[in-house]
């Protein structure tokens, strides 16, 4: 063999280990959308096996039996999120028809009155008594133009509303879409007193910092460490690390998952986070939080 073939193998071979190294283990998608279709389910398959990744689906009653199906056929990928509406008089009922269902988390999104009004507090004991993962949209809310007047406040899903609910509720996991748009040091100091508070960066939050160059400013929003020694009597002792209160997702169909995967790994570059840190974010986090074993992709069984 010559040895310009040799010196060629051995660089393929370099490159690709570190192409690998650098690669997620486990990756845990919290913030993904059913589309209720066998065809949406066949792609979701395809793209989320073949990148060693689990999805949270999130799913309105209508789509209950297609997604319940999917956790039962595909239960290394499909992890059941039901959604619904806050304000609906069947809220509890259908949270009950969910967790009956087997399904794990619940979505909520635009609620009348503020996420912390009391009226709400029914339906998120019951999650809390269900062990269910709360995950709330917070900060901005897209629209279509319409001609019509429709109902609709971004300023009622503030992610300081959560900091009421993890008080409230603090045997629940709660979790807040989109890191607060634009409210994100408001989301970073409601997660830096509550060990049982997560953010996902999904939606416009990523493509923002990333085309305005900024995505480094992370880490002075993400300012803390108490995991590293400086705990304080101004930061939670005991509580996460910053970065460990953000949790992989992408808010996207299932061919957005490689692009969003490659924006987290910029943002986990950009900001010199800890690969043990990293694992966490990407996956092992949310792999504690619902119970699953990340070798297996397994719910474990409880005591």
């Amino acid at each position: 063999m010559k040895w310009s073939m040799l010196i060629t193998m051995i660089a393929c071979l370099l490159h690709s280990s570190s192409v690998w190294a650098d690669a997620p283990r486990f990756i845990i998608d919290s913030h993904y959308h059913a589309r209720g279709t066998q065809a949406w389910v066949k792609q979701t398959v395809e793209t989320y096996r073949k990148n060693n990744a689990m999805c949270c689906a999130l799913t309105w009653i209508k789509d209950i039996e297609t997604v319940k199906e999917a956790v039962k056929k595909y239960p290394d990928v499909f992890i059941g999120f039901g959604r619904v509406d806050l304000d609906n008089p069947n809220a509890v009922r259908e949270v009950q028809q969910f967790h009956e269902a087997g399904f794990v988390g619940m979505k909520f999104h635009s609620p009348r009155h503020n996420y912390d009004n009391p009226i709400y507090f029914q339906v998120y004991r019951l999650c809390e008594e269900y062990g269910m993962h709360m995950l709330f949209h917070t900060g901005i809310s897209s629209r279509r133009i319409k001609d019509e007047p429709s109902w609709g406040s971004s300023s009622r899903m503030r992610p300081m509303y959560l900091d009421t609910i993890c008080r409230m509720f603090p045997r629940a996991t709660i979790q807040g879409a989109h890191f607060g748009n634009p409210w994100y040091e408001e989301a970073a100091e409601a997660a830096r007193w509550n060990p049982n508070l997560y953010f996902d960066v999904t939606g416009s939050t990523l493509h923002k910092f990333i085309k305005l160059d900024r995505l480094a400013e992370f880490k002075s929003i993400l300012w803390w460490a108490s995991d590293e020694g400086e705990a304080t009597s101004h930061t939670l002792k005991g509580g996460p690390s910053a970065f460990e209160h953000i949790v992989f997702g992408t808010d996207e169909g299932p061919s957005g998952l490689e692009t969003n995967i490659e924006r987290f790994q910029r943002l986990l570059d950009a900001n010199k986070v800890p690969d043990k840190i990293r694992e966490k974010m990407w996956g092992l986090t949310m792999a504690n939080v619902l119970g699953i074993d990340p070798v297996t992709h397994k719910f474990k069984k409880k005591d």
